[in-house]
């Protein structure tokens, strides 16, 4: 009888310790919302500086449809250059496009984060711990009744 209860304890441990840590750091856990709210912050700071970089390049895009100076400059910019009112465009071999900064996570999510083998292992750690506890009780118990004994 002992035994099951040995093994019904170490159960409810394990459920225990898997209710308690799958809360905190589990799929839905409090440490998980807090790198999404970190991340919904950042996803916010980058859509504030794209649409700061869409209004620029509206301007810039209404600027070149309308001016002549302009379109001098951004082909200036791209190696091109005039020469006698027709643009001729430079061989230089520099990279003359950049695509920009890639949103990245702060920190990315760690996977493989299984409660349920936390959970098992700590069930059985429990069922080991009582399985000594109750053996050095017994021992202790014996003894003391050898003792006991020895002195009548």
């Amino acid at each position: 009888m002992i035994i099951y209860k040995k093994i019904a304890m170490s159960f409810y441990s394990g459920i225990l310790s898997y209710f308690i840590i799958a809360p905190i750091f589990g799929e839905r856990g409090f440490v998980n919302y807090q790198k999404l709210d970190n991340n919904l912050t950042l996803i916010k700071n980058h859509i504030g500086k794209l649409k700061e970089i869409q209004k620029e390049l509206k301007a810039r895009y209404i600027n070149l449809q309308v001016s002549k100076s302009e379109i001098l400059k951004e082909a200036n910019k791209l190696g091109y250059y005039p020469k006698n009112s027709i643009v001729i465009k430079t061989n230089n071999n520099k990279d003359q496009y950049s695509q920009g900064q890639i949103l990245t996570l702060q920190n990315p999510l760690s996977k493989n984060q299984n409660f349920y083998f936390i959970s098992i292992a700590i069930g059985l750690i429990y069922y080991f711990l009582s399985s000594c506890i109750i053996q050095t009780k017994k021992i202790t118990k014996s003894n003391k009744l050898a003792s006991n004994s020895s002195k009548d």
